[in-house]
């Protein structure tokens, strides 16, 4: 079985050891926050940091355990088996460190990222809280209650917390995800009296300043400016991010079909 120690030195065993009835399934990582092994262009063995520290599992080979991203059509790359467990067992797993140590912030935090997987938006928030308390200075912990916060459309929690991700990771690439997600949340959000347009365009004109390296926010960029009217701005921006090398080829349908719908406004303006 797998050995974890826990943020306090606890030892506990995960209950199943990778198979081939893992592939398919999701993990989640016991350790880090969201660092992967992958295989740079020279063949080197490098840290690549993924957005989510659950995953569904790829393929086993050995010890490596390799995961599809977001936007991966094929795996990036992989994590030691040592460092995961189905998502399927983590919450009694975390449940099991926190009562044995209930300032054990990081298994709030594990709990609350397996909770949110599996759609228990609520309970998620709760040990996300939880952990924020105990640990009150990652910008990490705020995100990943702010992305709870998203997904159940509660904009202004969500927005308040992106806000903390950027007090506390000042000009990081952090923080450049967490502009992002503000200028979504500010240009769709389902209360209008939050939608800002114009608002959202400068948070996402903030994002890209600061990391040029993902193209998915010019994809928000285009939100923004369709949102307050600006067609042509809309599609210079997502065609910019679509011609990217970077875009990840799994959102790139998605996003030639939004193209399409921008330009067929224009065309029935003309008409």
């Amino acid at each position: 079985m797998s050995l974890y120690i826990s943020a306090y030195g606890q030892s506990v065993h995960s209950q199943s050891q990778p198979d081939s009835t893992w592939i398919g399934q999701r993990i989640i990582m016991l350790q880090g926050f969201g660092e992967v092994n992958a295989i740079d262009t020279n063949g080197n063995i490098q840290i690549k940091e993924v957005p989510n520290i659950v995953a569904p599992v790829s393929r086993i080979e050995g010890n490596r355990i390799w995961i599809l991203s977001p936007g991966e059509i094929t795996p990036g790359g992989w994590v030691d088996k040592s460092n995961v467990i189905l998502l399927t067992e983590a919450i009694s797993y975390f449940s099991t460190l926190i009562g044995k140590n209930p300032k054990d912030w990081d298994a709030y935090f594990r709990r609350a990222d397996t909770e949110h997987a599996l759609n228990k938006r609520e309970e998620a928030i709760l040990d996300y809280t939880s952990a924020i308390q105990l640990h009150p200075d990652d910008a990490y912990l705020y995100f990943r209650r702010a992305r709870s916060y998203h997904a159940r459309q509660i904009c202004d929690k969500a927005i308040e917390d992106y806000g903390e991700v950027i007090r506390l990771s000042t000009d990081s690439i952090m923080s450049a995800d967490a502009y992002s997600r503000q200028a979504g949340l500010y240009a769709s959000c389902p209360d209008s009296s939050i939608q800002n347009p114009k608002k959202a365009i400068t948070l996402a004109e903030r994002a890209i300043s600061l990391d040029k390296s993902h193209p998915t926010y010019l994809t928000l960029l285009a939100s923004a400016y369709a949102r307050d009217g600006q067609i042509e701005m809309a599609i210079i921006a997502q065609k910019k991010a679509i011609d990217s090398p970077n875009f990840p080829l799994g959102y790139r349908n998605e996003a030639m079909n939004y193209l399409k719908q921008l330009e067929q406004q224009i065309a029935s303006k003309k008409q």
